[in-house]
């Protein structure tokens, strides 16, 4: 089985492929994908929610990794100041540079969560961000997905599109890159080698597509604890995370990544939260990861 890969669509899309084609046996993961987001709400920091409680559905043998993963048990993640700047219009370095910077803070949050979850030190990923030339070790990036991550290599590859370049936004941009890196959290805590097993096992497509769901859903929600502890800073405003927020429910449904209301929702839960106790999907029932 090859090894998967995580991408990210055009800036507000990412998808996670855990095999490198979408054409490929059911025994290896296909493309995982996150749906898009925009601005965190205006409230600041809440208290951490607490896990949903594991109903049936959920607890069909999920190993521990998963549904008590350490991560879980890192404690909210304190605000702290995050200022990429703005990207500059029509400059592809300019944008390299802000992404880049987004980067360095989002494993500066792990680095510290991952030493409170006692999980050891935590390995930043490689980051190859280029605008030209779509081809990676993993497979295509395209207009469409101009992100993903390769577990094998602990790489995120990023590719510019001419359109992003031309109009950059920002707040959809340090999204992907949180979600990339999320998925990179995620390898390196093991839930993404656990997600690999259960999804060579799974004997439908249905159990497929919920194990997908789960992955990606979990590193939207990852994405938004970033999003949240750096609102201040970044800055988040409020109208462009609500229309962020607002087009993933409406229209980022599709078989990888679920329902766009699901998607929306994780992303929600993970800015308001500001802790991954909050992105345990592993035990949420299949309605909220549908």
């Amino acid at each position: 089985m090859r090894i998967p890969l995580i991408a990210l669509a055009s800036g507000a899309l990412s998808v996670l492929v855990v095999t490198g084609s979408a054409a490929q046996a059911t025994s290896s993961p296909p493309p995982l994908a996150a749906a898009p987001s925009a601005a965190p709400s205006a409230a600041g920091p809440a208290a951490a929610q607490a896990p949903m409680a594991a109903p049936a559905a959920a607890k069909r043998g999920f190993p521990t990794v998963l549904t008590k993963n350490r991560l879980y048990r890192s404690g909210a993640v304190d605000s702290f100041t995050c200022s990429p700047g703005e990207p500059r219009k029509g400059s592809a370095n300019s944008l390299k540079a802000y992404l880049l910077k987004v980067a360095r803070c989002v494993n500066q949050m792990y680095a510290r969560q991952f030493r409170a979850a006692g999980l050891g030190a935590y390995r930043v990923p490689k980051i190859i961000i280029r605008a030209s030339g779509t081809r990676t070790p993993c497979g295509k990036l395209s207009n469409t997905y101009t992100a993903h991550y390769c577990p094998s290599s602990q790489t995120i590859y990023q590719f510019l599109p001419k359109a992003t370049v031309r109009n950059p936004w920002g707040l959809t941009l340090a999204k992907t890159m949180a979600h990339e890196i999320g998925h990179h959290a995620q390898q390196r805590a093991g839930i993404v080698p656990a997600y690999n097993r259960l999804y060579a096992q799974a004997r439908t497509k249905t159990a497929r597509d919920y194990l997908s769901h789960r992955v990606e859903q979990q590193a939207e929600c990852m994405a938004g604890v970033f999003l949240g502890a750096v609102q201040e800073s970044l800055p988040v405003v409020f109208e462009e995370w609500d229309q962020v927020v607002d087009w993933a429910a409406k229209h980022a449904s599709d078989t990888v990544h679920g329902k766009g209301r699901n998607q929306a929702f994780w992303l929600e839960r993970g800015y308001d939260s500001q802790s991954f106790l909050s992105c345990n999907t592993w035990t949420a029932p299949n309605a909220r990861v549908a």
